[in-house]
């Protein structure tokens, strides 16, 4: 298998130690983590802009941030600025012209508002099919689940269930698709 360079744009979920990116390495891949707890798609669109030469020399680029795109408004009237900077993100990640992965993490947490969470999570779906990305979403796995009875706290999983997500991403490399082809400018 030939080495691949992977990298993560997102929020928590990918930040633990042995979690995703440790089941990447363990493949023989290259992981480069570029994502920061807390933080919303402003933070991968700047990291995006800041790293887009290690992105440009990707093989996969798995981003996720929908948790605290929910967190960071929390509320319907402030929906259109959450809207906004998601569709700048996916928009530059189109450009990449790599393998992309939209990670939709589980969103239980009782304090986020209901509307908001059914909104960014289906605005991160629709904007991965706009594009042709590729979509995990464990969040509707929780849904349909008791999936939530194995959860390190409401909002993380435990390390080895993401480590075993990030050995099976890295072992299906090839089955992933890249971006459709769409007539857009890069504006």
């Amino acid at each position: 298998m030939n080495e691949k360079n992977v990298v993560l744009l997102g929020e928590s979920h990918f930040a633990f130690k042995n979690g995703v990116t440790q089941g990447i390495l363990d493949t023989g891949f290259k992981c480069f983590n570029l994502s920061l707890g807390g933080t919303p798609s402003l933070q991968n669109l700047y990291e995006l802009i800041r790293n887009k030469k290690l992105l440009e020399n990707a093989d996969l680029i798995i981003t996720g941030s929908n948790t605290h795109d929910i967190a960071q408004y929390n509320s319907i009237d402030l929906f259109p600025k959450s809207y906004q900077v998601m569709n700048w993100l996916y928009k530059e990640l189109y450009f990449l012209k790599k393998k992309i992965i939209c990670f939709i993490a589980p969103t239980p947490q009782k304090w986020l508002n209901k509307n908001c969470v059914k909104y960014v999570n289906t605005l991160h779906i629709k904007l991965a099919i706009k594009y042709g990305f590729n979509v995990i979403n464990v969040n509707k796995k929780h849904l349909e689940s008791s999936y939530s009875l194995i959860q390190r706290d409401e909002a993380h999983d435990f390390d080895f269930i993401m480590r075993e997500l990030g050995r099976n991403i890295a072992n299906n490399i090839e089955n992933f698709s890249f971006p459709k082809k769409i007539n857009i400018i890069n504006d």
